[in-house]
């Protein structure tokens, strides 16, 4: 009887064997000639795009351990079992806030345990990057520069939220100096007026680490001109530290102690070339629009969705903060001129204030003014401001998205080319009294931060949207290489020749088209995504930037 028992339990496992052979072969037919496609496309497209030298540090804020042949098995699960990358989203971040509980809420958070470590630590990987992940959403761009990319990360089948090179937007003196020699690489080729003007984004800004800005701002400092208009108007620039500097720090209102202490570092101007901080003084708007006397900034959130080719979004909702002090252009008080919200708790807490920022009941609905811009544009028209009911449209949107296209434009020789990076930005600029617009600064990585209920919600849509964005992106590209990838296997199978000799020159350039981001294949974001396309390098003339550069302008640059 107990021998019966045994010959039943071996043939149910032998029975279960066969079926799971059966199984993996129908699911995975043709799995080694698929794997062979697969690691020479991460290979090819790897060399020829962005691949960027191993680093070996042993800082690793995310704690997951790189893995050699990573790619080779992510891609290789992913296409045969599509749904992961067509249905789901799977993803993770390290940094806690709105957007990891977006994520979670909505998503395949596939690395639940993951938490953020600062500082250069020898602490022991506690991860590995799950087969099935798409979408990693770091705070930190860890996947970039610890990881080899198309080995341990950033595989074919994936889409990366950050930038190597975004430092070109956010570090203030390249955003200025980018933008200098923008303007003056139009003026060599001829460029008209007009299409100089509406390529300017930032103002009048002196790049005091170059020696003939240095030296033309302290002669300008020294005359009866700026005196006069110091006495007539307050306060005529603001200095700013290049690099990662946000959130206020390093952000001087030149008043006359400020001026004096920079006078005194630059000797008047006979320091300039010689002192190589990458300090600019930028032109102060002294008339700022002002809602119930205090200066308002405006936010707005843009994303890089692709830089193979560029294709950009902005978001419709905009963060308007209102500096803590009213205002007076007169004012030596620096919280009635800036009104960073690093700022504005810093104040509140020196005032001992009730009010706390990081209290997630607290009521700051009086700092943080949740308008949707149409409120903006009624609130003009009521004041007499505006007779245009489409203004938003007509002007607002077309001036705040020509400048977020001539700020890419100025650094698109500079740009890291490659489907699988993106970045998330914010612009902030200013509305003065009389309508005018000013690009004040580009962050990358902007705070989303829980200063409402409202503002809560209406970050974890942006979120939602960005995911949208890469998702829909990503399952175009999936689609069109999962075709390229049958017809290099049918080849394979036909002339029964290694991967090596059946690839063709005309199959390379399939492979670098299907490697430009686009949305085809029937893919197409949601109806309620509230970003709206700014720039897309794979439409014709005009039409790659919404119209909004003339061809006159668009013919030279």
């Amino acid at each position: 009887m107990f021998g019966k028992v045994i010959v039943l339990i071996m043939s149910i496992l032998s029975l279960i064997l066969i079926y799971n052979f059966i199984r993996i072969s129908l699911v995975y037919k043709n799995k080694q000639e698929v794997d062979q496609i697969l690691t020479y496309l991460n290979k090819y497209l790897t060399t020829h795009y962005y691949d960027p030298p191993n680093n070996h540090s042993a800082y690793n804020s995310i704690l997951v351990q790189p893995e050699f042949d990573y790619c080779k098995r992510s891609d290789l699960y992913k296409f045969y079992h599509p749904d992961v990358i067509m249905t789901d989203t799977y993803t993770f971040r390290e940094a806690k806030g709105v957007i990891k509980n977006a994520l979670r809420s909505s998503y395949y958070d596939c690395i639940p345990q993951m938490y953020l470590k600062l500082g250069n630590s020898q602490t022991l990987s506690k991860h590995v990057l799950p087969e099935q992940l798409t979408l990693p959403f770091t705070y930190y761009d860890q996947l970039i520069h610890k990881f080899k990319v198309g080995q341990a990360s950033l595989c074919l089948f994936q889409k990366y939220n950050h930038l190597p090179s975004r430092h070109v937007l956010s570090h203030k003196d390249n955003l200025m100096n980018n933008q200098y020699k923008y303007i003056d690489s139009l003026r060599d080729k001829g460029i008209d007026q007009e299409c100089i003007n509406n390529a300017t984004f930032i103002p009048k800004t002196y790049r005091l680490f170059q020696k003939q800005d240095c030296k033309e701002f302290f002669e300008y400092l020294n005359s009866n001109e700026y005196q006069d208009k110091i006495a007539q108007e307050g306060p005529q620039f603001i200095t700013k530290v290049g690099l990662e500097v946000h959130r206020g720090r390093g952000i001087k209102v030149l008043f006359p102690d400020e001026t004096k202490k920079l006078q005194e570092t630059y000797k008047n101007g006979k320091r300039c070339g010689a002192d190589h901080s990458l300090l600019v003084a930028q032109q102060y708007i002294g008339n700022p629009m002002l809602y119930k006397n205090h200066k308002i900034e405006f936010r707005i959130y843009w994303v890089l969705a692709s830089t193979n080719p560029i294709i950009a979004y902005a978001y419709d909702k905009t963060l308007i903060r209102r500096c803590i002090v009213p205002f007076d252009k007169f004012s030596l008080n620096k919280e009635a001129h800036v009104c960073n919200t690093a700022i504005v708790k810093s104040t509140l807490k020196q005032r001992r204030s009730d009010l706390d920022l990081d209290d997630e009941n607290a009521d700051e609905s009086e700092l943080f003014i949740d308008w949707k811009l149409d409120y903006l544009q009624d609130l003009l028209l009521k004041q007499g401001k505006i007779k245009d009911r489409k203004w938003l449209q007509n002007y607002l949107y077309p001036t705040v998205d020509r400048m977020i296209i001539h700020a890419i434009k100025s650094v698109e020789g500079q740009i890291t080319r490659d489907s699988r990076l993106a970045e998330f930005f914010a612009a902030d600029f200013i509305l003065t009294d009389d309508l005018k617009i000013h690009i004040m600064e580009i962050n990358y990585n902007p705070q989303t931060l829980k200063t409402t209920l409202a503002r809560e919600k209406q970050h974890t849509k942006m979120t939602q949207d960005m995911i949208d964005i890469q998702n829909a992106y990503l399952r175009s590209k999936y689609i069109r290489f999962k075709k390229i990838i049958y017809k290099i296997l049918a080849k394979m199978k036909y002339d029964k020749r290694p991967l090596d000799y059946i690839i063709t020159p005309k199959n390379l350039e399939e492979i670098n088209q299907a490697y430009k981001d686009k949305l085809d294949q029937g893919i197409k974001l949601r109806d309620d995504n509230l970003f709206r396309l700014v720039m897309d390098e794979n439409l014709p003339g005009t039409k790659k930037y919404k119209d909004l550069i003339q061809t006159k302008c668009l013919s030279h640059i």
